[in-house]
């Protein structure tokens, strides 16, 4: 995790020229990145738009390919994966959108729902974040946390005991645009935002970034909306879900999780997160075993007990969270 986040005092390379600039991260998700370009260009009219694919070091393919079948698409190529925060940031800087678009590359667009929401925000001022309703491959609504994590949510999170489906009743009953936060496979924030609060904290390699930047908003008076009148596919984990880089997603889900922990939340919720996590881990080892004696062993990371070990004992240094955010 990085040490020092662009936040404050961030001015674009380049200034405001078009409608929308969609950022879209890649890593190992060749074919599906292909998909969601060409429904980017067949499903996107009316508006002006750039597309940036920041590839995170894939071995798949990924920019080659995109440089083939998409050459108006700018492709930016790390050489190694430096996380999903700090990838979207190369992009945003770079953009030219008076909205950007933080994008997953495992979503499809099914109409035209960037010229609806350009429509909305250009009449609804008082929004500086934006989600589209997000549909699963059945095209059912999908789950999307729109409120902030209490502290007795994230205790259940940790002990495998947070039930989805009470998200999906809460979503049902709202009758406001206004939000307290939005999921990140479709993230559209306006412009003058970044310049306000400053870019994504790269201290987040995956996972909480966007809960972290829209609570950094409200905090300077922002307000964040859900606009279910468009809607995007959203395929899911199709990346974080690789069976070759699974321990690392859950190794930096883990640090991300206390890194965000640390920074919203109080020392006492905090040392009780990480005896919880200890307890937890301690469990997944105990029932790995078991599966072994029942010869259940599944092989995937999650039934680890390598990893669950290296979990239980490890100790990763988290940075000092940056508590306020100060205004250009």
């Amino acid at each position: 995790m990085r040490q020092n986040s662009p936040y404050h005092l961030f001015r674009f390379t380049f200034p405001a020229a078009l409608d929308l600039s969609i950022v879209i991260v890649s890593f190992n998700t060749r074919q599906i990145l292909l998909e969601c370009l060409k429904s980017l260009y067949t499903h996107t009219t009316g508006i002006s738009f750039e597309i940036f694919v920041i590839d995170n070091s894939s071995i798949d393919g990924s920019a080659q390919a995109v440089a083939k079948h998409f050459p108006n698409v700018k492709i930016i190529q790390n050489s190694n994966n430096c996380g999903f925060s700090s990838a979207q940031n190369q992009g945003i800087v770079e953009s030219r959108g008076e909205y950007v678009v933080l994008l997953n590359s495992d979503t499809l667009l099914i109409e035209n729902c960037f010229l609806k929401i350009v429509s909305y925000l250009n009449k609804r001022q008082e929004f500086s974040i934006c989600s589209p309703q997000i549909l699963d491959e059945n095209n059912c609504t999908g789950t999307m946390r729109l409120w902030e994590d209490s502290p007795r949510d994230a205790v259940l999170k940790i002990l495998g005991k947070y039930n989805m489906e009470k998200e999906a009743r809460k979503m049902r009953k709202i009758e406001h645009t206004e939000v307290e936060a939005i999921g990140g496979s479709c993230f559209v924030v306006r412009r003058k935002l970044f310049e306000m609060i400053g870019l994504l904290d790269e201290n987040y390699f995956l996972y909480n970034e966007e809960d972290d930047f829209c609570r950094r908003a409200r905090q300077v008076g922002q307000k964040v909306c859900y606009y279910p009148e468009a809607s995007i596919r959203h395929l899911q984990g199709k990346s974080t879900h690789l069976p070759a880089f699974r321990e690392k997603v859950i190794v930096e889900s883990y640090k991300s999780n206390l890194y965000f922990y640390a920074k919203h939340y109080s020392t006492a919720w905090n040392l009780l997160f990480r005896i919880l996590y200890r307890l937890t881990f301690f469990a997944a080892v105990m029932r790995s075993l078991w599966n072994r004696v029942l010869c259940k062993k599944s092989g995937s990371a999650d039934d680890s007990i390598s990893l669950h070990l290296k979990l239980l004992f490890m100790n990763p240094l988290i940075p000092t969270p940056q508590k306020h955010f100060r205004r250009r």
